[in-house]
């Protein structure tokens, strides 16, 4: 089964994690410590690393096994922009997305196959929902970070304004749905993109970019 992730964050913060200023760079390397140290005792430990979900797939405090589990080389690849080898591609974008998540004004998920992914966006069209507003034209639109893709790893994004439109999109073709689990899926998601108006005003408040909408799927 494959799972789709999504994030309420500005590209431009995302791209800028890349070489990132020494300031930016310190305050990510903080948020990333307790996910890449192991900790003592892991059931005592409820802070960052207790909210990663399957982004990190070791328990914690367990030695690295995995050789696609991240490793603080990897954070610091990105913190500098320096070149990442192939054979710690997966291990990076595990790395980015925690720093993606832990910056986000807001997440969602849902276990999707790529056939469920599919059939949702045609539902989606039958009820009138322009192509741009479905789930792969998110994931097919370029971030153009200097990040190879790995396979089975989908990563794309849209606009603030464009997750806006698509919750209004999504909630105008509910009644045409049939299917009970795509439109449930399709309010939930409605729900949730209605969160991206008051983050763009949070964000002007604290100075920092509007969210945009960034999308994760992982194959099975």
């Amino acid at each position: 089964m494959g799972e789709l992730r999504l994030y309420a964050i500005g590209i431009d913060e995302v791209r800028d994690m890349f070489g990132a200023p020494a300031d930016r760079a310190e305050r990510l390397r903080s948020q990333a410590a307790a996910a890449l140290t192991p900790a003592q005792n892991p059931t005592e430990h409820q802070g960052l690393l207790s909210r990663l979900g399957p982004i990190f797939r070791r328990v914690p405090g367990t030695p690295v096994l995995d050789p696609d589990d991240p490793t603080p080389e990897d954070l610091e690849r990105i913190l500098t922009g320096a070149y990442v080898p192939r054979e710690r591609n997966v291990a990076t974008w595990r790395v980015l997305e925690m720093l993606i998540k832990e910056n986000s004004w807001g997440a969602t998920g849902v276990m999707l196959s790529g056939e469920e992914l599919d059939t949702f966006d045609f539902a989606l069209a039958r009820g009138g929902v322009h192509a741009a507003g479905g789930l792969r034209h998110v994931l097919n639109t370029p971030t153009e970070l200097p990040l190879r893709l790995p396979p089975g790893l989908s990563v794309g994004y849209h606009t603030g304004d464009q997750a806006i439109w698509m919750a209004e999109s999504y909630r105008q073709a509910l009644a045409e749905i049939e299917e009970r689990d795509q439109r449930d899926l399709a309010y939930g998601l409605a729900n949730w993109l209605d969160g991206f108006a008051p983050w763009a005003r949070l964000a002007a408040s604290q100075g920092r970019p509007a969210p945009d909408l960034v999308g994760f799927w992982s194959a099975p």
